[in-house]
């Protein structure tokens, strides 16, 4: 009787660790393709929700989405100085590099020059002959090309006579530049005409703007 019981025990001891070693080799069930794109959305959503927020500013306008040009605004200037100039006609006007408006005015920058070549140009357009006084009596030729303009005073001459003389002041607002022009009688330095323009900062490079020390 013992014999039969132990032998009972020992057949059931064994068909339970068969059963549980089944139970443990037994696939787990895979989820659906809808439960695996909800995990996943999800999952997604955690991870965006972590991240931390992004600043965006307002780039304001760049250069490559206008049409404006310095030589716009230049013109612009010749046309307020016309119709401010009350009939006089200028025999020869000298265009000077415009300056930022500081205790010395005798800094300038690459807009300052830039603003002074333009003038000439929208001035022989409207029939005001201009003077350039930075090119001397001969022509010096040189390997690297033959040139007539030149910043030397010493080679510049001294007779110079205009009627008028163009120049202006730069004022850095917080938007642009404040352009300033007045043309002078040379002789009597009566204002003649005067012209008020601002040229907003995205049309110009970052480096134009920087005064000359």
């Amino acid at each position: 009787m013992k014999s039969s019981i132990i032998m009972l025990s020992c057949f059931a001891f064994l068909a339970g660790c068969e059963s549980s070693r089944h139970a443990q080799i037994v696939p787990q069930e895979q989820p659906s393709p809808k439960a695996q794109q909800a995990q996943q959305l999800a999952a997604l959503v955690n991870e965006l929700n972590m991240q931390p927020e992004l600043v965006h500013s307002d780039p304001g306008f760049v250069t490559y989405a206008h049409n404006k040009q310095l030589s716009n605004y230049a013109g612009q200037i010749a046309l307020e100085l016309s119709d401010s100039m009350s009939g006089i006609a200028p025999n020869a006007v000298a265009i000077t590099s415009f300056v930022s408006f500081d205790r010395s005015l005798r800094r300038s920058n690459q807009l300052g020059n830039q603003l002074a070549e333009s003038m000439i140009h929208q001035f022989q357009k409207m029939g005001y002959p201009a003077l350039d006084f930075k090119s001397h009596r001969g022509i010096a030729v040189t390997t690297n090309g033959d040139f007539i303009l030149s910043r030397d005073a010493k080679k510049l001459p001294k007779d110079l006579a205009p009627s008028h003389v163009l120049t202006g002041t730069m004022i850095y607002r917080d938007r642009g530049v404040e352009v300033n022009t007045r043309l002078l009688d040379f002789d009597s330095r009566l204002v003649i005409a005067s012209s008020n323009v601002v040229i907003p900062y995205f049309i110009l490079h970052p480096s134009a703007t920087v005064t000359y020390k």
